[in-house]
């Protein structure tokens, strides 16, 4: 593969130039069966290994690039798209998209909510709820960190439930709880320390903040706070035209 070389003498490091060319290589779609190997990249510019693993190591950060144990780099997933107005199942959108989703437990456990989850699930004071903490992992990008609230009688059923794979509505579903409605507001916000840790990315790094509530019929079932960096996730939506508008 024929490309300029790297420029020794700019005042940009060597990992950040390579970074640079890697990311305009995987936008012109190269690289779909994975990037070349550190030794394979190292020998083509003529610079050390570790050079390159710093610029790897800054496309993982960035969510750009995937490793995958014993088979090498690859380009992530592209971000998951939430169109606006419509329900949008983590673990369906995968499916569909043909990605391997998996579900890392974080957290669960019965407790006394916060007041924005007790207020949106019309809970009596004092009253206790189960917790669930996930974080969504598309191939092996963590894409979504999600905090969800639920009324302590639905408890049993999603305690025991396998929640590593597929959706926790699924799960309601069987026990004959149906989602009917759902009520989102999007915000940006910045992580914090600790929630940035698990994506892999720095503190202050620029996110969405999801906030849903799920009723069946009128009951709300599950207040879930859902947090997404940035370049991971997009939101789209669609309106017909129509006359008189501004």
């Amino acid at each position: 593969m024929t490309e300029a070389a790297l420029e020794p003498a700019s005042p940009l490091p060597l990992y950040h130039q390579l970074e640079q060319l890697l990311v305009k290589r995987i936008g012109e779609g190269l690289y779909r069966d994975g990037l070349p190997g550190e030794l394979e990249l190292a020998d083509e510019f003529g610079i050390s290994r570790g050079t390159v693993r710093q610029a790897l190591d800054r496309l993982v950060r960035r969510g750009l690039v995937v490793r995958r144990r014993g088979r090498g780099s690859f380009v992530a997933p592209a971000p998951l798209e939430y169109p606006l107005g419509r329900f949008v199942h983590f673990a369906h959108e995968m499916a569909e998209r043909g990605i391997p989703e998996a579900s890392r437990i974080l957290l669960r456990g019965r407790t006394r909510p916060a007041a924005a989850a007790a207020k949106a699930l019309r809970l009596s004071p004092g009253s206790r709820c189960l917790r669930i903490v996930r974080l969504r992992v598309a191939g092996d990008v963590p894409l979504l960190l999600e905090t969800s609230h639920l009324p302590e009688d639905l408890a049993a059923a999603l305690e025991g439930a396998d929640l590593s794979r597929g959706s926790l509505y699924d799960v309601l579903e069987a026990e004959g709880v149906s989602i009917t409605e759902v009520i989102e507001e999007i915000r940006p916000v910045a992580l914090d320390r600790a929630q940035s840790a698990h994506f892999g990315v720095p503190a202050g790094t620029p996110a969405f903040a999801l906030e849903r509530l799920s009723l069946a019929g009128s009951r709300p079932v599950e207040h879930r706070l859902v947090l997404a960096p940035g370049d991971r996730v997009r939101f789209t939506a669609s309106w017909g035209h129509h006359s008189g508008g501004t």
